[in-house]
């Protein structure tokens, strides 16, 4: 049976068991950065996924928060969950299977299957996690049909785009800022040309308080693609300053629905308010940590309202260290803690 939690790590496998981060007040700096470090090593260490008894919604959000180094349990031996996906690992929920053929290639998509907590929950969510995994498009993806490769599951992501009825391309945005030019136009299955600025257009379109997680997984994919629009050096113009705009005021809007002890509350950016537990807490908090570290400007993410959200999210981290957590709360806030980092050693050139 599938469970939907993140179990703890069994003390009977390893004596030595994960370093607690003990509680402090108002770090920040070097200091913040250290405690920041040992919860992600915490989290890493202090829980272990089996392929037996997680699907792959639960497993690919520990791979979206720790990449490569993410071990599960796969029978009798410990592997690396990224390396056994693509080497063609059993997995409930990972189950990539033949596209269509386009320019005489054949694609590779994974079943959509929203609200089971085991399979893909949003269109193009394996991509997009895949994509921030340091892979590159010609890494292989093993199958007993051939050997489809990333490239195959992107450019069918983006043949299949007519066929994202809910709307709903924040994952897709997410695999084009790492894959693709922000100025990538392609031909769809309905004949239609689309583009990358044209998905991002539609984004802008969505209200945010009424998206998934409060629509912290728009501004996310809204987020990784400007920053890929800057970083090509190309202008910041029409939609492209549109989306700028809508990240600084979602940005603002954090800062002024922030609670006191810098947690966020069920309505996420949208209102001020408590989780009625810290599970959810941590879920809220880290979702809105995770956009902020992608949105914010450098010298924001040194500001004392994102230092207390950062320094919360550990505390959360360490408060729920023995608990059965629900793999999105756990990874998503883990993931905001290694994309703080990130923009910290991109401010400091580390």
């Amino acid at each position: 049976m599938l469970l939907a939690g993140c179990p703890t790590w069994d003390a009977s496998r390893d004596t030595d068991g994960p370093a607690l981060a003990t509680k402090s007040d108002s770090l920040n700096g070097t200091a913040l950065l250290t405690r920041v470090r040992r919860s992600v090593q915490s989290s890493l260490q202090g829980r272990r996924l089996d392929v037996q008894r997680q699907g792959a919604w639960q497993i690919m959000h520990g791979v979206l928060a720790h990449g490569h180094a993410l071990q599960i349990v796969a029978g009798d031996r410990d592997v690396s969950a990224l390396d056994y996906l693509l080497e063609g690992g059993v997995l409930a929920g990972f189950d990539p299977a033949p596209g269509d053929m386009i320019e005489g290639s054949r694609g590779l998509r994974f079943a959509f299957q929203p609200s089971t907590k085991v399979g893909q929950g949003h269109r193009d969510q394996w991509l997009a996690i895949l994509a921030q995994c340091d892979l590159s498009l010609d890494q292989q993806i093993a199958v007993p049909w051939g050997e489809p490769n990333l490239e195959d599951v992107l450019r069918q992501a983006e043949w299949d785009v007519p066929l994202n009825y809910e709307a709903e391309f924040s994952w897709t945005l997410i695999g084009l800022s790492i894959f693709r030019s922000t100025k990538h136009t392609w031909v769809a299955r309905d004949g239609n040309r689309y583009s990358t600025e044209l998905l991002l257009q539609s984004e802008l379109t969505e209200d945010l308080a009424d998206s998934v997680c409060g629509g912290t997984h728009r501004l996310i994919g809204i987020a990784m693609v400007v920053r890929k629009r800057r970083a090509e050096g190309l202008p910041m113009t029409g939609v492209w300053a549109e989306a700028e705009a809508v990240l600084n005021a979602a940005v603002e809007l954090g800062r002024q629905n922030q609670n006191g002890d810098g947690s966020f509350s069920p309505s996420y950016l949208h209102r001020p308010g408590w989780a009625r537990d810290l599970g959810e807490q941590l879920g809220t908090t880290g979702h809105v940590l995770e956009f902020i570290a992608l949105a914010a400007s450098q010298e924001e993410l040194r500001s004392p309202w994102i230092e207390r959200t950062v320094e919360r999210v550990c505390v959360l981290l360490d408060q729920c260290h023995e608990e059965d957590l629900e793999c999105g709360a756990l990874y998503h806030a883990v993931h905001g803690l290694q994309e703080y980092l990130a923009a910290c050693d991109r401010h400091t050139g580390t």
